[in-house]
């Protein structure tokens, strides 16, 4: 009787294997189209023999336990290149805005209201006295005033935009942070009560990091119990055990109002910023069009800004006037409101030409309306050298700085391109390796199937033959 209830364990034990493959191929198909899901597999073991009368019995099989397909030195290249990912995606994002600013298809960029500015100074020359024509000089000059803003403010929009960009991206770290605490908590738990439930918690865990890596610069390892250690810029501990770090923004106290990001850790409770430091992901890619890209285009709109005041003003300060004016001199055309740092932001005309245009002196004497000899040295500025310490013109300053800004953004699409086909490769890989096949998941089921007929047809034998003996005891 022993040995028939032994045979019937066999077969109980061989149905509940059975049963387990069937529910792991049907949860690998159910999570087919599920992102980050490995492709899970039962791995059976059989049991220590036994002896029995001098014979080695087997003792059948059980589920030693649940894995899945997955390669963790592949996962580490995925996650290493998701944060250059990141960060290019980031940056072209960020700079593609910027593009529209200085589109030759507007009608104002600053490079052709600079040319109706100088086109106006040559009418003036001809026609020193025209009310109309000094009219248009006013006109074309508040225009180009108003270009000199509009890119100044255009970019500033652009930086506080991108500003704004880096506090959605700490709030999104964070909560991933919290996130993945959670999940080591889970993890742990699970491991320690021996549930089928830690590929899952895994999947779920590792999908998580690979969104993060692509945010930010990160290194992480698996621990005791399989919690994951992450550790961010200048070896901040992000993540230990159930404890994420407190990952925030604190505004700068430089009157700007933008962002510094901070980490705040378990370790030592000080803040540590990691604006600079972090150099890859989304982060550092936001971070550097922000604090680098935008301010040296802000710096060459107020050089330019700059340049135009301070010579045109020199030579306008030395001229004359026509009627109440053509006694006097020592007028400025633009004026800067006393900040030079930021001239692109404050230049306007003078006070006395937007009253009136007689104040518009061109003449090198006093009482000589028909003197245009200081609006022909004006004329002369836009042919002269005066940008890059005397390399460049005005215009072809202009024209530089903007072909340098497009070919920095050419450059940019084409790092973004190359490393999503460097990751879309890697993820190919991945997916060859721990992605479902519904081929392969169907077979496994009609195996599994065959299987469980089978391990039922022992139970029935089994029982069969016990009432065999009750029968004959009777």
């Amino acid at each position: 009787m022993g040995g028939l209830f032994h045979t019937l364990n066999l077969g109980a034990e061989s149905l509940y294997a059975s049963r387990q493959g069937v529910d792991t191929a049907g949860h690998n198909i159910a999570n087919a189209q599920t992102e980050g899901f490995s492709r899970q597999r039962v791995n059976l073991e059989q049991r220590q023999p036994s002896e029995t009368r001098g014979v080695m019995i087997g003792n059948g099989v059980f589920v030693k336990n649940i894995t899945r397909a997955h390669d963790m030195y592949l996962e580490k290249q995925i996650n290493d290149t998701n944060q250059n990912l990141g960060q290019s995606q980031a940056r072209f994002e960020a700079m593609k805005p910027l593009e529209g600013i200085y589109s030759p298809e507007l009608n104002n960029t600053l490079s052709s209201e600079m040319d109706r500015f100088f086109n106006s100074l040559q009418d003036l020359s001809n026609f020193p006295e025209e009310m109309t024509v000094r009219t248009s000089v006013r006109e074309t000059a508040q225009n180009l005033v108003n270009s000199f803003r509009r890119i100044d403010s255009s970019l500033k929009m652009q930086r506080d935009d991108v500003n704004l960009r880096i506090g959605g991206e700490v709030g999104e770290v964070s909560t991933m942070l919290q996130e993945i605490a959670r999940l080591n908590i889970a993890i742990k738990t699970a491991e320690t009560i021996n549930t089928p439930e830690v590929p899952d918690l895994m999947d779920q865990q590792d999908r998580m990091l690979r969104d993060l890596t692509k945010r930010i610069d990160i290194n992480y390892y698996r621990g005791e119990h399989g919690m994951v250690v992450v550790r961010g810029p200048q070896e901040t501990l992000l993540v230990d055990r159930g404890h994420p770090a407190r990952f925030e923004v604190v505004t700068r106290g430089d009157g700007t109002n933008l962002y510094d990001v901070v980490v705040i850790d378990g370790s030592s409770h000080q803040p540590t910023v990691i604006t600079e430091v972090n150099k890859r992901g989304r982060l550092a890619g936001l971070v550097q069009v922000r604090d680098h890209v935008i301010p040296d285009m802000l710096e060459h709109n107020n050089e330019m800004a700059r340049t135009l005041v301070d010579h045109m003003n020199a030579i306008h300060q030395q001229g004359f006037g026509i009627k109440d004016f053509k006694e006097t001199t020592g007028r400025n055309f633009f004026d800067l409101g006393g900040d030079r740092r930021n001239a692109a932001a404050n230049i306007r005309l003078d006070g006395m030409i937007e009253e009136s245009t007689d104040a518009i002196s061109v003449a090198s004497s006093p009482n000589a309306p028909g003197d245009n000899v200081m609006v022909n040295h004006m004329l002369r500025l836009k042919e002269k050298k005066l940008m890059g310490d005397g390399r460049s013109t005005m215009q072809d300053y202009y024209a530089s700085y903007v072909g340098g800004f497009g070919l920095d953004l050419v450059r940019s699409e084409q790092i973004q391109k190359a490393d999503e086909t460097l990751t879309l490769n890697l993820n190919s890989r991945r997916e060859a390796i721990s992605g479902v096949s519904m081929d392969e998941e169907a077979t496994n089921l009609l195996k599994w199937q065959a299987n469980f007929t089978a391990s039922s047809k022992v139970i029935t034998t089994i029982d069969e033959m016990l009432d065999t003996v009750l029968q004959m005891k009777r």
